[in-house]
């Protein structure tokens, strides 16, 4: 392994300068040792320890662009067979080919998606730093977040995103024995972890109800004019296990809130300040048939709509308001709505929509 580390440590530089960005296969030693000799000897390692079945090896200079970072994945079948979901264990070799890490490590690319990129980051060390929490790590094992010396989002989502790690240095690459005991390690944990949180470690992170609406309000001024409302569906909805509560879309309340076109839809001359998500009026997401509901429902609540767009104000009177100045109010919003409600199977009697925000129940966004 350490002649192989040292091909890669000695050359992928000069290969990525030469190929100008263009991930290509020109057979160098760095590109022969990431994508054929790397994988074989890990391969042949799990299958000594009859657990090749299990694992998918992969090595990688990137998909069209040469990567900055590039890698060899330790996939567990069942939770992922690629870099971008769930997590694994993957040799990640620093930008500046001055050190490499083998770490337990997780897709970011989903919560980009599902939030946003810098958001994603912090969630993914916030997950990170509770999933080392339930490793019994050894003295050696760095934690959290490692220097990839990255230019590029996607080492820097690497970095971020890193839970238990082994550093090797270019002036000192690992022995076969070091770099598989440490392997087994890993995946020790790896397997630990898939106990304990099946496919993936979101449960690990929580949203924040001003970290949700802030999210929200960036993914609205993103959304394309020509992306309709309606053909944005959220995935079935799922409880936290940190806050107790359903874990909501804000790409499903962008679409809403997009459009209502960045209004109140109780009075849209109610006057909010300019937001920092690209100057876009200050608005926030809330489910009128409240989320905390859900378990009385087959169809999911998280859907456009049920989702109104309102100033802070008049969020706040529905959710803190006397009974007599919010009822009407209510029953106005689920008047416009009731239709559309009823399309995705959402039905129910004006008289118990009432009851979901009697003092005496819990109201969830």
């Amino acid at each position: 392994m350490q002649n192989l580390f040292t091909d890669v440590f000695d050359n992928y530089s000069t290969t990525r300068a030469k190929l100008g960005g263009v991930a290509k296969l020109v057979g160098t030693p760095d590109q022969n040792a990431l994508l054929e000799e790397i994988p074989h000897r890990i391969e042949a390692y799990l299958k000594k320890r009859k657990i090749s079945h299990l694992y998918k090896v992969k090595g990688s200079i990137g998909n069209g662009n040469i990567a900055r970072v590039p890698w060899v994945g330790i996939f567990r079948k069942e939770i992922t067979e690629n870099a971008e979901n769930g997590y694994y264990v993957v040799l990640l070799f620093s930008e500046d080919m001055s050190r490499c890490y083998l770490s337990l490590n997780q897709g970011i690319t989903a919560v980009e998606k599902r939030y946003t990129k810098n958001f994603a980051w912090r969630k993914m060390e916030e997950a990170a730093a509770r999933a080392w929490s339930y490793l019994d790590t050894a003295p050696d094992v760095w934690k959290g977040k490692i220097p990839l010396a990255s230019t590029g989002d996607l080492g820097r989502a690497y970095e971020a995103a890193a839970i238990a790690s082994y550093e090797y240095f270019r002036t000192n690459p690992p022995s076969d024995a070091l770099f598989f005991e440490n392997l087994t390690t890993l995946l020790k944990y790896y397997e630990r972890l898939y106990y304990l949180f099946n496919e993936n470690l979101h449960s690990l992170f929580s949203v924040s109800e001003e970290e949700f609406q802030s999210v929200v309000l960036e993914k609205a001024a993103q959304l394309n004019v020509s992306e309709h409302a309606k053909n944005i569906v959220g995935a079935p909805l799922t409880v936290n296990p940190l806050s107790n509560k359903y874990v909501r879309s804000p790409v499903v309340a962008a679409a809403a809130i997009q459009a209502a076109q960045f209004s109140c839809e109780i009075d849209a001359t109610h006057w909010t300040f300019l937001s920092r998500a690209r100057k876009q009026r200050y608005v926030e997401a809330h489910h009128l048939i409240p989320i905390s509901q859900q378990s009385r429902f087959q169809a999911s609540l998280d859907v456009v709509a049920n989702i109104v767009s309102l100033c802070a104000t008049c969020h706040r009177l529905l959710h803190y308001g006397a009974d007599n100045e919010r009822k009407s109010i209510l029953m106005e919003l689920f008047k416009q709505r009731r239709v559309r409600l009823q399309e995705h199977d959402l039905q129910i009697a004006s008289n118990d929509f009432l009851r979901f925000y009697a003092r005496t129940a819990p109201i969830d966004d």
